[in-house]
């Protein structure tokens, strides 16, 4: 990890825990898409053609759907699709009422999925909003002086800076929320599974819940020994 790292995971879950609730492991995934029966990756309801239906019918396990990892870009390589795959038979399962409010693609680069000794959750950063200043002669000259005295400390300011920090700066994680939440007693299984996409197959950390549905972690990662690891932090193993 480089000074110019921003704060990790982990820190960002720590916020949110109580007291007496162990973190076991915490990952950054900012978008989301569905796998499931009746609606479309980003959980609008849809029409699936009974033809498509039928060619669906005896596939090995949850495939995500093509529109998940967006078209081949030509000048590049394809897009590595969603971080996270929500799947299930159908909407209102546990792992659809779990997120459904929350916007797949809405995220920020902060949204975290953490595993507690309790509970699922999904954080993000707590929305802020910027005071201005009014438009009055006197705060427009007030502004103008500040941004002149703003430039000049850029100008001769020696301060060494690493990305987003600042040398002699307590590093802060941001303000995170929970957003999202599972209850680890509706979890039935936690382990290292394949998911089908439209470019090829790829390891992930399976989330089973006790309805059948669950969540597919791929988290921008093909090393399945990462997998392994966040299953044996799962069961509480250090």
């Amino acid at each position: 990890m480089g000074f110019a790292d921003p704060v990790g995971p982990a820190t960002h879950a720590r916020q949110v825990i109580e007291p007496d609730e162990q973190l076991l492991w915490a990952a950054f995934g900012p978008e989301f898409a569905y796998d499931i029966e009746g609606l479309d990756a980003l959980g609008e309801p849809q029409h699936i053609p009974l033809t498509q239906g039928l060619e669906t019918m005896g596939r090995s396990g949850p495939a995500t759907p093509p529109e998940l990892t967006g078209p081949a870009d030509e000048s590049g390589p394809p897009s590595r699709g969603p971080d996270v795959v929500v799947f299930g038979d159908g909407p209102g399962c546990h792992a659809h009422n779990g997120v459904r409010h929350l916007d797949p693609r809405g995220g920020t680069r902060s949204r975290t999925w953490a595993l507690t000794s309790t509970r699922l959750l999904v954080l993000d950063t707590r929305p802020t909003r910027r005071q201005h200043a009014g438009d009055s002669p006197t705060s427009f000259l007030r502004r103008t002086l500040g941004l002149g005295k703003e430039l000049v400390d850029i100008v001769t300011d020696r301060t060494k800076r690493y990305g987003e920090h600042v040398e002699g700066v307590p590093v802060a994680a941001k303000p995170m929320a929970v957003y999202g939440t599972f209850a680890k007693s509706t979890i039935t299984e936690i382990a290292v599974a394949r998911r089908r996409t439209q470019w090829r197959t790829r390891p992930c950390l399976r989330v089973s819940f006790v309805d059948g549905s669950g969540l597919d972690l791929l988290l921008g990662v093909d090393d399945e020994s990462v997998f392994e690891w966040m299953v044996a932090l799962s069961r509480g193993d250090r």
